[in-house]
């Protein structure tokens, strides 16, 4: 195991990154970021920092040396082969955060590494959108493995979800059971849900990079995993609130056209290609190296008291009062 790395991270100032910068941070390691020096700056005001871009300009990676690298903003295959071959002589280890949507298949059940078959791009493009995100990564990620070998570490998160959270699916539901009264409640009440806490994602990413883990892990919600109904009752009785939920059901929302996971997130009608309703990973074999998960009532309790100190009222995901009530209307 390695103690007091020499860890470089690409990335480091958003959402995963952050946190990832704090656990290793915390743990003792010996950081250095590397972006544009746009994003949350003040942040580890005593990191060293280097500024660049993924897109171009890397001359700043030239004259270093780390005992691994964590790569947290590689998305396009372009970004990722510059970066991993000018690293090749700098570093012993990279670790690169992909995402369980490099796979297509889940009609068979949660999502399996080695098992279940992965996504492809239908037409060459680097423009990340909702269709190429996934087969993107996993182009990423062939590329690492083919240059990093057994020195390579790729994990596969699911949802990511806590304080920060930038897309705001997990925070709506939260924000809504503290705001009372009749809320929406999506799907089938039995219904399984999947997140990873990013706390949790992070300690565990920085603990298997200092122990030179290699191979390819999905990073997602253990067994059992929690109903929906039980993710809104624990919102509900940890923000201590006097909300009541109307389940409205797949069938309506769909004839409504609701949007899933945006609009409407945690939801996903269930269908031929999605019999689960929603998108599942098989977590054991990253459970079988040491990932742990903290209680629900830890995550939204975090999450509330970020919630309520963040600044504006721009929300990326949920539904408006309006919309909400209309749907309601149509139960």
């Amino acid at each position: 195991m390695l103690k007091n790395m020499k860890l470089l991270i690409l990335g480091g100032t958003k959402f995963l990154g952050r946190h990832l910068a704090e656990s290793a941070v915390n743990r003792g390691h010996e950081v250095t970021l590397f972006n544009r020096g746009q994003t949350n700056t003040s942040l580890f005001p005593d990191v060293e920092k280097l500024t660049g871009d993924r897109n171009g300009e890397l001359s700043t990676l030239e004259s270093g040396k780390w005992d691994a690298v964590l790569d947290v903003s590689g998305y396009t295959p372009s970004q990722v082969e510059k970066t991993a071959e000018l690293l090749k002589d700098k570093v012993q280890h990279y670790a690169f955060i992909s995402t369980i949507s490099v796979y297509e298949d889940y009609k068979n059940g949660p999502a399996v590494e080695g098992v279940t078959k992965l996504a492809e791009l239908k037409e060459e493009t680097e423009e990340v959108n909702g269709a190429s995100y996934g087969p993107l990564k996993q182009k990423c990620e062939e590329i690492i493995k083919d240059q990093y070998g057994d020195h390579s570490l790729i994990v596969r998160p699911g949802l990511i979800v806590g304080p920060h959270d930038p897309t705001d699916r997990f925070t709506y539901w939260v924000w809504r059971a503290q705001q009372g009264g009749k809320a929406l409640a999506p799907g089938e009440p039995e219904r399984k849900v999947q997140w990873i806490d990013v706390r949790d994602l992070s300690e565990w990413t920085i603990s298997m990079i200092e122990k030179g883990e290699s191979g390819t892990f999905n990073a997602a919600g253990g067994d059992p995993l929690p109903t929906m109904e039980k993710y809104l009752d624990t919102a509900k009785k940890v923000s201590n609130s006097d909300v009541t939920y109307e389940w409205v059901n797949d069938q309506v929302l769909t004839e409504n056209e609701a949007g899933p996971f945006v609009e409407v997130p945690f939801w996903l009608p269930v269908s031929e290609d999605y019999p689960d309703g929603f998108i599942l990973a098989d977590a054991s074999k990253a459970i079988n190296k040491g990932l742990t998960f903290r209680p629900l009532e830890e995550t939204i309790s975090d999450t509330l008291l970020w919630l309520n100190e963040r600044s504006g009222d721009e929300w990326k995901a949920g539904l408006s009062k309006e919309r909400e009530q209309e749907l309601l209307n149509k139960n």
